[in-house]
């Protein structure tokens, strides 16, 4: 029995090892193959229950922001920023940390739906939005889970360290604010490329 315990704890503490600062980019890793990898699983088996496309024309995006190409882009950015990054992502990872990956990998399967009801030539265009956007949100997700992490387990975090929950929790608020510039950044970019999409469409 204690063998078997000592096994079962070492293989938690493996698992767990790719949320320590030394490995912190393979777990980044990690999470933009499932995330990407489950948009396009999901695209594919959408073909095996929706043989044929469902497609019913570009939607009037165009009318739903301002005309002016700045106040779309600024709109565009908060949205995604506030409402998909941090209030779907984000804040329920720091509640609970699995919920991050969860709804991560939600959004994968949505997109992937999107994606297989899009023409091809839809699906190249907003490729590079979908790339973009898509980073910002796998960024969001692993500030979650740190944050969330962090207060529950602080050693998972900081394994060499003895924290309190409070100071854990800190430190990892500092953390995921350094990440928050890298989903700022890939937002506002997502925003510049899907608004020259939608006046291409």
């Amino acid at each position: 029995m204690y063998i078997n315990g000592a096994k079962g704890g070492s293989l938690i503490r493996g698992f767990l090892g790719f949320l320590t600062a030394s490995v912190r980019w393979k777990f980044l890793t990690l999470l933009n193959l499932s995330f990407f990898g489950c948009v396009f699983i999901t695209a594919l088996s959408a073909g095996l229950l929706f043989p044929c496309p469902l497609y019913s024309g570009a939607r009037p995006t165009t009318e739903i922001f301002p005309r002016d190409a700045f106040l779309m882009i600024l709109g565009i950015f908060f949205s995604n920023l506030v409402l998909s990054a941090f209030i779907f992502v984000t804040l329920p990872g720091i509640v609970f940390f699995p919920l991050s990956i969860i709804l991560l990998l939600f959004r994968a399967v949505l997109w992937g739906l999107e994606q297989y009801f899009s023409p091809t030539w839809l699906f190249l265009v907003s490729l590079p939005t979908l790339v973009l956007e898509g980073e910002a949100y796998v960024f969001a997700a692993e500030a979650g889970i740190i944050a969330g992490v962090s207060w529950i387990k602080p050693r998972w975090i900081y394994p060499n360290e003895d924290v309190s929950r409070i100071e854990s929790f800190k430190r990892a608020s500092k953390e995921c604010l350094r990440l928050y510039i890298l989903v700022a950044v890939f937002l506002f970019l997502a925003a510049v490329v899907e608004m020259v999409t939608i006046s291409m469409i």
